[in-house]
């Protein structure tokens, strides 16, 4: 894929300090063209794109209850600020067994319908179908990729594993017919199967609902998202056209060795921990993910926050909490490199040393274009990265480091391309590290505008 085919006559200008105003240019150009769906594999089996070949960086949210929990109205205003964000995926289940609380007490919706009559799975109810139908139509007019599970299997007791199983093959079978064909021509979604769970108990279920699916006249692609800790090829691989990653552990680890399976395909990291959900996490330990697991390979993440992925009490007060913030300045920090052209320094031929365990969380993340005129990492801390300068490509090279946490630029300067030169932040936290051909146009970095 040409490097050229970005905006390459934008000047890079780091920001000399973190109070500065710099408009998202790149960001704005690339938003304002939107997706051609349906999306496709590249031939280069590493990332999405679209119908025009356009790389498609899959920057998710997760509100899994979205079709359920809120109202068509509530839902409109959730989409309009994950929009305004930068967000361009969403994971979406239907039905649903969460409610407002984020118990799964396998209530109705928010217009009082459940999504079956008496639980049989071949008698769809139309009012709560409606809902869905009129909230996924709006994500595409909205420009969203919807990741959508249409039978969520459950972790512990709180999916529809028992009941799909109860139900049986030929009524899963039926349901995908129906249901496959009820959104074959909505091309902004991938099928997900599973739903935290490995489909053990359900899989001659799963499989029939796949092959329903299909046989009802759906073409997007699947996927699939199992038990933390798997990844999506490891069940189904024969009917999934993507991989993904799911771990509560590192996520770098996660997907380097996801991203090595065979045959090629890409991987995205549907699921680690939340902010303020499981495991405690904050939005001070989620702000790395979108960083390991590209630098990693991915080709795109999905952040997690609760209660917005219940769609829950107190939704509205949560869009704007740090995790979102720090997601919204994730995207733009992608947005403004050729993403799509990274490979992990997996030998370490780029960084000679400081960079700590590459899989850990305590590790530096490495990446290079594969024209070897960028590299990026991700420091956890104040590491001393030694980089061998002659392995990149220039005469010159430019650098700078990005606080993840403003979305400011500090500018290292410009220097030969000589010997091992080691780069420490500019202070403690976590930074990002660029270095690049200082011939090579890229866009301006600053805070976001909002």
């Amino acid at each position: 894929m040409p490097l050229a085919r970005v905006a390459a006559a934008l000047v890079l200008a780091c920001v000399a300090t973190p109070s500065s105003t710099a408009e998202p240019t790149a960001l704005a150009a690339r938003e304002a063209r939107a997706a051609v769906f349906p999306l496709k594999v590249d031939p280069s089996g590493r990332i999405l794109v679209d119908q025009q070949g356009a790389p498609f960086l899959v920057h998710g949210d997760t509100p899994w209850s979205l079709t359920h929990n809120l109202t068509f109205e509530e839902a409109v205003r959730y989409l309009e600020d994950r929009r305004a964000r930068g967000f361009n995926t969403l994971l979406v289940s239907a039905p649903d067994a969460y409610d407002p609380d984020g118990k799964a007490s396998y209530p109705p919706d928010r217009y009082g319908h459940q999504a079956f009559a008496d639980g049989d799975w071949t008698r769809p109810v139309e009012a709560y179908w409606a809902h869905v139908d009129r909230v996924l139509r709006k994500t595409a007019d909205m420009g969203f990729l919807v990741l959508f599970s249409p039978a969520y299997l459950g972790c512990c007791d709180d999916g529809y594993e028992a009941e799909i199983v109860r139900n049986g093959e030929a009524k899963a079978l039926a349901y995908g017919r129906w249901i496959g064909g009820r959104y074959a021509g909505l091309a902004n979604l991938v099928w997900v199967h599973g739903g935290d769970r490995n489909p053990f108990v359900a899989e001659k279920e799963v499989r029939a609902l796949a092959r329903g699916i299909r046989e009802g006249g759906a073409r997007q692609m699947f996927t699939g998202h199992w038990a933390s800790g798997t990844s999506g090829l490891d069940h189904l691989a024969d009917v999934l056209d993507l991989n993904t990653s799911y771990t509560y552990g590192p996520v770098a680890w996660r997907v380097l060795h996801d991203r090595a399976r065979h045959p090629r395909t890409p991987t995205i990291l549907v699921e680690t921990h939340y902010e303020n959900d499981f495991g405690k996490k904050t939005a001070e330990d989620v702000r790395a993910y979108p960083y390991r697991a590209l630098l990693s390979g991915a080709a795109g993440h999905l952040f997690g926050n609760r209660p917005l992925w219940f769609c829950g009490r107190g939704w509205e007060a949560a869009l704007g909490l740090p995790g979102s913030r720090y997601m919204e300045i994730a995207r733009r920090f992608f947005d403004s490199l050729e993403w799509w052209e990274l490979e992990p320094d997996i030998a370490h031929q780029f960084v000679v040393d400081g960079r700590g365990d590459p899989g850990g969380n305590d590790g530096a993340q490495v990446a290079v274009a594969r024209g070897g005129d960028t590299l990026v990492a991700y420091l956890p801390s104040r590491l001393t990265l030694k980089v061998r300068l002659p392995r990149l490509s220039g005469e010159a090279l430019r650098g700078f480091w990005f606080d993840p946490r403003t979305g400011a630029a500090t500018p290292i300067g410009t220097f030969p391309r000589d010997g091992v030169r080691p780069f420490q932040p500019p202070a403690d936290g976590d930074w990002l590290l660029v270095l690049a051909d200082a011939s090579r146009a890229r866009p301006a970095l600053g805070p976001p505008g909002r």
